[in-house]
């Protein structure tokens, strides 16, 4: 059980400077990763979302430190400030998808704007689901501790995709360049884990499949012309 908790403050930590690497450009700069400025109209959405993001990540890593140093008083009550933090990213990032789908035009990761939209708001679903299962099970660390993991997995594909170490191997394009990254960390995870206490978390496997199947059926549907006519809907063009 002990190894089991300092699993999860690793992981706390890999996430962090995964952040850091992939948004170096904005946290350091405020611009693009391209180096480009924020475009105006959407620099108050991406300061809040973004903001929000790498609050999440830092009291993730908070929280799994506080657990096995013995915190669990402080970590129930610094809960409450990630559901704050949850419920900010929920409604900021479908906002973000939606008006820089508006805006921009060009490929994103060699994606089709419109069809990139399925892409940021299945990772914002994804993101809520893993998040309130674990809230509602925040009394069963069997439960909670996967799903707050998996949460923060389904967030991590943007930052992956903008380090060049990562683009060197998946690439930049279409699904792999996306989600493999994302794919291949989660089974590192699962694999570690496992490595670590020799039994195989059921909850978390599960989960980690279930985020596999919804990336893999929206990188699918993302590209018909059932979602292109949807997505021209939500943005209005």
């Amino acid at each position: 059980m002990r190894r089991d908790r300092f699993f999860y403050t690793g992981v706390g930590a890999v996430f962090l400077v995964l952040i850091v690497l992939g948004f170096q450009h904005y946290i350091f700069e405020g611009r693009l990763v391209d180096g480009n400025p924020i475009e105006p109209g959407m620099l108050a959405a991406v300061v809040a979302h973004s903001s929000a993001i790498f609050a999440w990540f830092l009291l993730y890593f908070v929280q799994a430190l506080l657990i096995p140093t013995h915190n669990r008083k402080l970590h129930m009550k610094l809960g409450w400030g990630g559901v704050a933090i949850a419920a900010t990213i929920a409604v900021t990032g479908p906002y973000v998808a939606i008006h820089s789908t508006r805006v921009v035009h060009e490929d994103v990761f060699d994606w089709p704007a419109l069809p990139f939209l399925l892409v940021m708001l299945s990772e914002m679903a994804l993101f809520v689901v893993f998040f309130t299962v674990g809230v509602l099970n925040r009394k069963r660390p069997r439960v909670h501790r996967p799903m707050m993991l998996l949460a923060s997995l389904s967030m991590i594909s943007g930052a992956l995709a903008r380090i060049p170490q990562v683009n060197s191997i998946f690439g930049l394009h279409e699904w792999m360049a996306l989600f493999g990254p994302v794919a291949a960390l989660g089974l590192v995870f699962l694999v570690a884990r496992w490595a670590i206490t020799r039994t195989l978390d059921r909850e978390y496997a599960v989960g980690y499949a279930a985020l596999v199947a919804v990336t893999l059926a929206a990188s699918q549907l993302a590209m018909t012309g059932v979602w292109v006519s949807w997505a021209g809907m939500i943005v209005g063009r």
